[in-house]
């Protein structure tokens, strides 16, 4: 089944290699990509990448409009935008390979208006009308001018019309998200999950404080970086890990977009919970090792599918 993926705050992601970065100092930088993204934009390009189908849709500046769906054509994945007055921002990630440190720089990009987000909200039923119970995932930040209200109201008017929701973000429009009702999938990672319980989680006691989520929401996909992922249901609680060496880490930018990329591509594939899960801990893991963001293929994944290891609560 296709999936649409949801990019309210996209960015243009430039990453910058910069032996011995220091604030303050000049370098030479190496440009190593300059990709239009944004969360969910990248999760459709993941998906695309592991041999799926997805439509990218979601906000984006009407100048780079063009530019956003003719390069995400070619990576197989259709456009469906809502164009906005404003330019999309523009994210920087600084690589240092002797500090082996990952500097981001994030901007503030449009403002969307009342105006948009019915517009956009129309053109999400419509798609959704014509693919009734399809996976839609939304993925990233809110844009200036989209309060968390709107967000629940968004996803209230998705989930009605018979979407299946997931969701990626964090702060309020994670709360809006956990509390609308109408999310199927939520996928928090270690900070995240403290935003929702409201206090410090020590490692020991994460699962059992995200089970408690499934109060909300069917599905808790926690990401906790290089120590795996856990899936919990209200009957159901398994984990992965795939251990990696230290020397083959390359950008952890994007591995939680790489992380649902596995996810859902495994769902097109029909495989049970535990091998979808047991994909979006491996695709997430290829995207470590990857230098730029989405720079992984199905081959690469294919092989790190029998590196992960089961996690024991």
């Amino acid at each position: 089944m296709m999936i649409l993926t949801v990019t309210l705050n996209p960015a243009i992601d430039r990453a910058l290699e910069v032996p011995g970065f220091r604030v303050g100092a000049h370098a030479r930088a190496s440009v190593l990509s300059l990709l239009p993204a944004g969360k969910g934009n990248n999760v459709a390009r993941g998906v695309a990448r592991l041999g799926g189908r997805a439509v990218a849709s979601g906000f984006v500046g009407r100048e780079e409009e063009a530019l956003f769906a003719r390069s995400l054509a070619e990576d197989g994945v259709a456009a469906n935008f809502h164009a906005v007055e404003g330019l999309t921002r523009t994210n920087t990630t600084v690589l240092d390979p002797e500090a082996r440190t990952t500097t981001h720089l994030r901007e503030e990009g449009f403002e969307v208006s009342e105006q948009d987000r019915a517009g956009l909200t129309g053109a999400l039923l419509d798609w959704i009308g014509q693919q009734p119970g399809a996976p839609v995932v939304f993925a990233g930040s809110l844009p200036p001018g989209m309060a968390p209200e709107h967000f629940s109201a968004m996803l209230a008017a998705c989930a009605e019309a018979g979407a299946d929701l997931s969701v990626d973000t964090n702060g309020p429009a994670l709360r809006a998200a956990f509390e609308s009702g109408a999310v199927a999938a939520l996928k928090p990672n270690l900070d995240e999950l403290e935003e929702l319980a409201g206090r410090e989680v020590p490692r020991r006691q994460v699962v059992q404080v995200a089970r408690e989520l499934c109060d909300r929401v069917k599905t808790v996909l926690l990401t906790l970086g290089a120590d795996g992922a856990w899936l919990l249901r209200q009957d159901a609680e398994f984990g992965f890990r795939c251990p990696l060496a230290r020397d083959e880490v390359r950008n952890t930018v994007g591995c939680g977009d790489a992380f649902l990329a596995g996810w859902f591509r495994a769902g097109q594939r029909g495989v049970a919970p535990t091998e979808r899960l047991r994909w979006a801990v491996a695709t997430g893991a290829a995207s470590a090792m990857s230098e730029t963001t989405v720079g992984y293929t199905l081959d690469e994944v294919q092989r790190l599918l029998a590196r992960c290891e089961e996690l024991q609560p």
